[in-house]
């Protein structure tokens, strides 16, 4: 009977974890409104404003992939983070964070989704050298 019960329990749970449901896309700014951006890694930041450098951003951010984990507080509690903070032409600015995790790297949109990326974003928001 109690073998019976796990099962179920477990068979619920593995349900409830398939029908999770993925975050919509990952909102960006539109390049145009972006007048730089502020990378922050290792109590280190740095400013990029080139137009080019800040296109293959938003390009590679683009394609990251939405997935299921859930994010729940302003900034993630990871211990390896990377910030990116677009400042926009009217002076307001849009922040995300990209962290690995478990040989997997990730891009956290605060309160909007978590969605999976590739290394080499994690490499060019953590190269901080001028």
């Amino acid at each position: 009977m109690k073998r019976t019960l796990w099962t179920i329990l477990l068979a619920a749970m593995l349900l409830f974890a398939a029908c999770a449901p993925k975050a919509g896309p990952l909102t960006l700014p539109d390049g145009d409104d972006v007048t730089e951006v502020r990378l922050e890694y290792g109590g280190e930041s740095v400013v990029r404003a080139g137009p080019g450098w800040i296109g293959m951003l938003l390009e590679d951010l683009a394609a990251a992939q939405p997935t299921s984990k859930a994010t729940v507080q302003d900034v993630p509690d990871k211990e390896d983070l990377a910030a990116v903070h677009f400042v926009l032409e009217d002076g307001s600015e849009q922040t995300l964070f990209v962290y690995p995790e478990k040989d997997k790297w990730y891009i956290e949109r605060p309160y909007e989704g978590v969605y999976e990326t590739d290394q080499l974003l994690w490499v060019m928001v953590t190269d901080l050298s001028e």
